[in-house]
């Protein structure tokens, strides 16, 4: 006769990087309790995270004036 084993299997993926950054962001925008212990101890340690500079700060408006001119035919 044959035994067989069940083996258990977890039906969640394991959390990646790109999930855990994810999940933080997602529980920073949601909030905490201010009576927290955690939440005070978060605010006094963990600063939030800076805002990203816009594409556009990067170009420079001489490349814009030279791409419109070339499209222009000028």
């Amino acid at each position: 006769m044959a035994v067989i084993t069940l083996t258990r299997v977890s039906r969640k993926r394991p959390l990646t990087n790109k999930g855990a950054k994810k999940l933080g962001e997602r529980e920073r925008t949601v909030g905490l309790d201010p009576e927290d212990e955690a939440a005070a101890w978060l605010d006094e340690h963990d600063p939030p995270p800076k805002p990203q500079a816009p594409k556009s700060a990067g170009k420079s408006k001489t490349l814009h004036q030279w791409r419109r001119r070339q499209q222009q035919g000028g």
